[in-house]
């Protein structure tokens, strides 16, 4: 079994956003196992897929959550289509659970927004942090769905797009914050990463000379 452990060391400067004592990364079964102490976000993210069925992130927030030390306001999720009586009972049980959408109270109209872009819940009475709600509109994002992976956090859990995935779209988007994403991920990760998969989605990405410059220590 391809079992790995790995020690993060504390970063003192960032405590409250980074308290993460250890990961261990099952890759056999596609599976990460981390202890760390919850944060605001950490539990607005479980709180929320709690509610949903089918879904994967997709953002940044994989970063953070595995040690990287900045701060964000929004998580990036992606869901399958669904009808407008799916979206109104999921709607129904967000709501009830505390959360509500912060682009509009009326449900026809977010579900007519969500169609075309992104809607963003929140806790009720507060802006942030948000999630910003997807369909999956894309090959991409598809790639993403049927290849995610489980995040086990202390005694719960949620999905994440594969690792090769998150760190090749961070190349592609190509920013400093995306370049240091990726450059987290891929060291912390890449005795594990399937190299092949890796290359070929950063190829596909046009994404090389990102690659190469955030492996350049190698």
């Amino acid at each position: 079994m391809l079992f790995y452990s790995i020690k993060i060391p504390q970063q003192k400067h960032f405590k409250h956003l980074n308290l993460l004592e250890y990961m261990e990364y099952n890759k056999e079964r596609g599976e990460i196992y981390l202890d760390k102490e919850l944060n605001n976000l950490d539990k607005f993210v479980l709180d929320f897929v709690s509610l949903l069925d089918d879904y994967v992130i997709v953002s940044g927030y994989v970063s953070i959550l595995t040690g990287r030390s900045r701060a964000t306001e929004d998580i990036d999720l992606l869901i399958p289509k669904m009808s407008f009586e799916g979206f109104q009972e999921l709607w129904k049980r967000i709501e009830n659970n505390g959360f509500e959408c912060i682009n509009t109270s009326d449900i026809e109209e977010a579900f007519d927004m969500l169609s075309d872009h992104a809607i963003r819940f929140a806790r009720k009475g507060k802006g942030v942090p948000n999630m910003e709600f997807k369909i999956i509109s894309n090959e991409v994002h598809e790639y993403s769905f049927n290849n995610k992976i489980k995040l086990h956090i202390r005694d719960r859990h949620f999905y994440i797009s594969p690792l090769e995935m998150q760190i090749a779209y961070k190349l592609y988007l190509g920013s400093d914050k995306d370049l240091e994403d990726a450059k987290h991920l891929y060291e912390l990760f890449k005795e594990k990463l399937d190299r092949n998969k890796l290359k070929s989605l950063v190829d596909n990405f046009n994404a090389s000379e990102n690659l190469e410059l955030i492996s350049k220590n190698e």
